[in-house]
């Protein structure tokens, strides 16, 4: 069971531990001063980018747009670490809150930013409707689309990444995608550039974490410019077991892209894939509970926090869960110049998107379903075409997308002992199963107008009209074989009865999650918006505006609409987002160089939401409801002396259900769980140069306030919080030439990074059970996910 894993985490171990312990080259750069403006350099610093390369944002473009965006360069995400994946940089936007299991990019995690949820969150995902943040790579949409979930542990390198910018509400009507509700988030990654380049890092760590990455930029050449990029980690999680086994972790990415540019404009073609694997600890009891032993049901050492240890988890042979995820991405755009106000654009691609969990020990889930193979997928292809007419007085944006994904929820819950003998491929009695087959195809078309009368005055009206279309259809019989005596029994929704014949047998009947008869449903919408943005002074941006977007809701799952919920219910979710705020950009003004500073309250009402709560046994809680999120997001940069780089970001924010119905039992009024109260993070960097070489010292921190849990007693968030955390992280960075002659200067950078020095203990996840899963035959006590404890990290770069 454990052996690819921890065969291959052996791969990286010697090299990793010689480099950074022991071979190291003494040397400098002169001038290695980071560039603060956002943009103005490649991610290496060795060159710009050739014309069609996507830009990082400069402070002028963020200073200048009518939306609210926060862009993470390169400084701030690096503190996330060298083993922290996509979601651990995301905690540091405003607004975001992450929760996961492990603490390097090979695990997976939920975000959420301003209390709008992506992504898988443990064992109760009752956040709003989940999947409502748009993810894109290089603007390519990576979201699943019948699910509208992501996968974070398919971007675990992010060593790749140039930058990562965060978009507030739905957006402009021209950028959106088929779940911007809270957000869009980009990962922008490495660019080609005009001159040739490259970067080498191995870095090794706590808990046995290793990392490989690197990337190679070819130059410019007869037009052509590409740029390749890879990186592989594995290691050990932070949670101990008793007996040694330490839920190992790994992961891989690789990167290709290339450009071409002509007179008229540039055509480019893009691939990555990447995958991650990790074994997955489970929650822990924050107090003991009778019966919940470190050895299962019986044994002598209670599993808690109180009792087996804070960061315990449970040995090998009581429970193992294994969480593969791997996401392939091809794409090509073209950027046409048609005349001196006209360019064409079409962005065209394919995505395939698989994951596998499988669960082979449980001893707390004993009988029929007692282990897991879970192994979804889908493929999707999509293409989006727009022209961008540029007029004396404004600016045109005009075309839309056509987006088709087949997707399939394959899963079993079996029992291979007797009397069962399952498997993953056969469905044993008393076992459940599911393979739903959704076709789901996502249009959209658009108009959007930025006017601008004066030049420091912009007005942007938009229109949207969407069409969410999908087919559903059962593959059980096809999917799954049945041991000898089993029955099916449908749970389907109930215009769609099924009766099993003759009685059920000894053991039960195998049920049946995906409902047995096909169905199709269309839906439709308009999201109309208008943005302003005034510069009454050539610092000052006044900006807001109101804007409306639409999202299907979830497919696939334990339950859900198609499967236990009637699809005549088939409704989309509605977002209503309004927002005002205020950019100040100052530069070479004493203190404030290069000085960015954002505000802005907004207010979303997210309405028609189908809430479905996945519990630990597979089943589902069905909700519907309203809620109202409200708050300010800051944000700033400052450079007040040339050698010293400061940022900031911060939130505060309220948010409650106007409705929310489960179980035909109505929770008006209560908070949305897992939305802090604030969250803040603030860092400094300082470069000092000194005999050649270049120092940086970094220091940083980040609080998340309390945030009220979900019951799973009740099936709905609770009146009860969590608690507050805080961490604070510390790193230096040294810099120094290795000049070698004819061949030229080459770099070497020094790192180390210590995460919680204080080694601060907190939860970053808390939910109430109502015993489901461990077996107990009472609820009420919490479970929980602890945040990682103080870690360092050495690494060693070399640029060339």
């Amino acid at each position: 069971m454990q052996g690819s894993i921890c065969q291959k985490r052996r791969l990286l171990g010697g090299a990793a531990v010689a480099l950074v312990l022991g071979l190291v080259v003494p040397t400098s750069r002169a001038g290695a001063q980071q560039a603060v403006n956002a943009g103005e350099v490649s991610a290496t610093g060795a060159a710009t980018a050739p014309s069609g390369a996507t830009p990082q944002p400069t402070q002028k473009h963020v200073f200048r747009s009518n939306q609210t965006v926060r862009v993470l360069d390169r400084a701030q995400m690096d503190a996330a670490g060298p083993v922290g994946g996509a979601a651990q940089v995301l905690s540091y936007a405003p607004g975001a809150n992450v929760v996961g299991y492990g603490n390097t990019g090979a695990e997976k995690y939920s975000v959420s930013i301003n209390g709008i949820h992506q992504g898988w969150t443990g064992y109760s995902s009752a956040y709003t409707d989940t999947g409502a943040l748009a993810i894109t790579f290089d603007g390519v949409p990576i979201s699943d689309v019948a699910t509208n979930l992501w996968q974070s542990a398919t971007l675990p390198q992010m060593s790749l990444i140039q930058n990562t910018n965060v978009t507030y509400g739905p957006g402009a009507t021209a950028d959106r995608w088929f779940n911007n509700v809270g957000g869009g988030i980009e990962f922008t990654p490495l660019q080609p550039t005009k001159k040739p380049g490259g970067e080498v890092e191995l870095t090794y760590g706590s808990n046995n974490q290793k990392n490989f990455d690197f990337h190679l930029q070819t130059g410019t050449y007869h037009g052509w410019s590409t740029v390749l990029a890879g990186g592989m980690g594995n290691g050990d999680n932070f949670r101990n077991a008793p007996d040694g086994f330490n839920s190992p972790s790994e992961d891989y990415a690789a990167y290709l892209k290339t450009i071409k540019t002509f007179r008229s404009g540039s055509l480019e073609f893009g691939g990555y894939w990447g995958h991650s694997g990790a074994y997955r600890p489970p929650v822990i009891p924050t107090t003991p509970q009778p019966g919940v032993y470190t050895t299962g049901t019986t044994g002598t050492v209670l599993y808690s926090q109180q009792t087996s240890g804070y960061y315990s988890t449970l040995p090998f042979t009581t429970y193992e869960k294994k969480d593969f995820n791997t996401m392939g991405l091809l794409y090509g755009r073209i950027n046409l110049r048609l005349d001196d106000t006209t360019k064409l654009h079409n962005l065209a691609w394919y995505t395939h998107i698989d994951r596998q969990h499988s669960r082979f020990y449980d001893l707390f889930s004993t009988g029929a379903q007692q282990y897991e193979y879970n192994n979804p997928h889908s493929d999707a292809i999509g293409d989006k075409l727009w022209l961008t007419e540029k007029l004396p007085f404004n600016t045109v944006n005009v075309g839309g997308y056509v987006i088709h994904e087949f997707y399939n929820s394959r899963n079993n819950f079996f029992n291979t002992g007797a009397p069962y003998f399952g498997n993953k491929d056969l469905a044993n009695q008393g076992g459940k199963i599911r393979s739903s087959n959704f076709n789901q195809d996502d249009l959209a078309v658009f108009l959007q107008d930025d006017l601008s009368p004066i030049p420091n005055l912009h007005i942007t009206p938009g229109i949207r009209f969407v069409d969410f279309q999908v087919n559903y259809g059962n593959s059980v019989q096809q999917d799954f074989a049945l041991t000898p005596g089993a029955i099916l029994n449908y749970s389907g929704y109930t215009a769609c009865p099924f009766t099993p014949a003759g009685p059920a047998p000894a053991n039960g009947y195998t049920k049946t999650q995906s409902a047995p008869c096909g169905d199709h449903q269309n839906r439709t919408g308009l999201e109309p918006s208008i943005d302003v943005s005034y510069s009454p002074l050539p610092w000052l941006n006044l900006y807001g505006g109101y804007e409306e977007a639409w999202k299907a809701p979830q497919l696939g799952g334990g339950g859900g609409l198609f499967q236990a919920v009637d699809p005549s219910t088939y409704h989309l979710a509605l977002a209503q987002y309004y927002q005002f705020g205020f950019k100040v950009h100052l530069q070479h003004t004493r203190l404030l160089n290069n000085f960015l500073f954002g505000a802005a309250y907004f207010h979303l009402r997210y309405a028609k939401q189908e809430i479905d709560t996945a519990l630990a046994n597979g089943n589902t809680i069905a909700a519907n409801g309203t809620s109202v999120y409200h708050g300010v997001n800051m944000f700033l940069d400052d450079n007040p002396i040339y050698q010293l780089h400061v940022f900031g970001n911060a939130t505060i924010e309220g948010a409650h259900y106007t409705s929310y119905i489960t179980g035909g039992v109505s929770y008006n009024g209560i908070p949305v769980a897992y939305v802090p109260t604030a969250i803040a993070n603030a860092g400094a960097y300082y470069d000092y140069f000194t005999h050649g070489v270049l120092i940086e010292p970094r220091i940083w921190f980040q609080y998340t306030g309390s945030q009220h849990v979900f019951d799973n007693t009740i099936g709905a968030p609770s009146n009860q919080s969590m608690p507050s955390f805080g961490t604070l992280n510390l790193a230096v960075k040294s810099t120094v030439p290795l000049h070698l002659g004819n061949f030229g200067t080459r770099y070497i950078d020094l790192k180390l990074t210590a995460l919680n020095v204080l080694n601060t203990r907190y939860n970053s996840f808390e939910f109430i059970t109502s015993g489901g899963y461990f077996g107990t035959s009472y609820g009420g006590y919490r479970l929980a996910y602890p945040g990682a404890p103080f870690s360092v990290y050495g690494t060693v770069g070399v640029r060339f």
